[in-house]
């Protein structure tokens, strides 16, 4: 049966509109493929072998935002819809191995497909006439195929970040990449050193989102060491463990495919052993690891940095590092590590351990019992409203300062009952409360 794309309203209006106007029309590239895929598509390219201006003439200036004349691209908002369209066109040399040195607008549609990346992305679509293949990229879809459009040397020597955004396709879709695609991504990964920062770390991203990643991070450990070359130590590093079964690369890979799409819990499972190796200690009974979650922490930090992530990522992910050797076992423990995490931070700590429990034995995990108790705790301390921090106590600093205390002390003493409250050697009453301020204030 002949593939049958569902296409918007809008954006089927604008390549009529095309269409009338004596242009070719496609959709192309990602809709498309996630179209074959059964994925809803997230957003449409169209291409097309109107120039730039017919397209702004055709549409009207007000729906069209030009994104480059060199380019081509004109973004066009009309009929309720939105729609990058791009004229047909081939390209030069790549000589800064990222952008074409010159772009040169075609008038056939298959001149356009030979410069695309994976033949996955070289697919076109036209409604009246159906899908236009011509480098079998359905076929490798059905396959579970990731191949290079033409000789995979050359598309990765142009632009060395088609290797990462293969490895995003792999992660994502289980695309496997054939053998020559696979030989040219690791050939030409030096070159990912060039790259941007800001690239780099958008398709990493979007790579450890994807339900594939464990088989990725297995097998591309080399392509990540790129950017991350603390990766490196990690691969082959036998732990000599009885808690462990694999070695800590591939503890690593396994605990990020297990954490829920997450992308703070992912890069921290990422990274949260990364200096294992470093820290590794062998005895009569086995090898240790001490201060390894601390100093993990510390360099997931630079890390994190050197690839631009936002500041409120780096100190939750670097946070979680440092926490996930530490379980919590009571009331108490919770309570303090609630109050200083909050609700949500909390629940991705919980996440981390969990990825790393189910990962370290192949087969087998360890017991949840500690963090079934811990996650019952957080639903007694939501539903008793039990107070985690100072300012859910049933004083205020400026009941403290009445009692004498002033500046810091106040800070102190606030905390201290807070303590006194979480180990219920007060309730968290004002008369009890003001009572043990007093008693501090007495002392000062």
């Amino acid at each position: 049966m002949a593939f049958i794309m569902a296409i918007p309203d809008g954006i089927r209006r604008m390549m009529a509109e095309l269409h009338e106007n004596g242009f070719d029309a496609y959709l192309v590239g990602g809709c498309v493929r996630d179209s074959l895929m059964g994925i809803p598509p997230h957003d449409y390219d169209i291409t097309t072998d109107a120039v730039p201006e017919e397209i702004v003439r055709i549409f009207g200036e007000s729906s069209c935002t030009w994104y480059g004349k060199a380019f081509g691209t004109v973004c066009v908002r009309k009929f309720d819809a939105e729609a990058e369209i791009t004229t047909f066109r081939t390209e030069g040399a790549y000589s800064d191995g990222r952008h074409p040195d010159e772009v040169t607008f075609a008038k056939d549609v298959h001149d356009d497909l030979s410069r695309r990346d994976f033949t996955c992305n070289a697919i076109a679509y036209d409604p009246r006439t159906g899908l236009l293949d011509p480098y079998h990229g359905a076929e490798d879809l059905a396959g579970g195929i990731l191949r290079a459009v033409g000789v995979a040397d050359q598309r990765f020597s142009e632009d060395a970040l088609r290797i990462l955004r293969g490895m995003r396709f792999y992660a994502r879709f289980g695309l496997v990449p054939e053998p020559s695609t696979d030989q040219a991504m690791r050939d030409h990964a030096p070159e990912l050193a060039h790259i941007s920062v800001e690239r780099v770390f958008t398709e990493l991203c979007g790579m450890l989102m994807g339900d594939h990643i464990t088989q990725v991070l297995l097998d591309y450990p080399d392509i990540l060491s790129v950017w991350i070359p603390e990766i490196a130590p990690c691969v082959g590093f036998e732990q000599h463990s009885r808690w462990h079964d694999f070695t800590v690369w591939e503890h690593i890979a396994r605990t990020v495919g297990h954490a829920p799409q997450d992308l703070t819990v992912r890069t921290a499972m990422l990274l949260h052993d990364i200096e294992k190796p470093s820290c590794f200690t062998l005895d009569a009974r086995g090898g240790h690891f001490k201060g390894h979650a601390q100093k993990s922490a510390e360099t997931a930090d630079k890390i994190l940095l050197r690839l631009k992530s936002d500041n409120r990522m780096r100190s939750d992910v670097t946070t979680l590092i440092d926490l996930h050797r530490f379980t919590p076992k009571s009331l108490a423990d919770v309570r303090r590590l609630y109050g200083k995490l909050g609700a949500e931070l909390f629940a991705r700590y919980i996440a981390v351990l969990d990825s790393d429990r189910v990962s370290k034995w192949q087969g087998r995990a360890e017991s949840r019992e500690f963090l079934d108790r811990a996650e019952a705790f957080v639903r007694q301390i939501e539903s008793e409203h039990l107070a985690c921090t100072v300012r859910e106590l049933a004083v205020r600093g400026n009941e403290a300062a009445a009692l004498g205390l002033q500046g810091k002390a106040i800070r102190e003493a606030l905390e201290q009952a807070l303590e006194a409250v979480i180990t219920e050697q007060i309730p968290n009453e004002k008369d009890a409360l003001l009572a043990f301020l007093r008693e501090q204030a007495n002392r000062s």
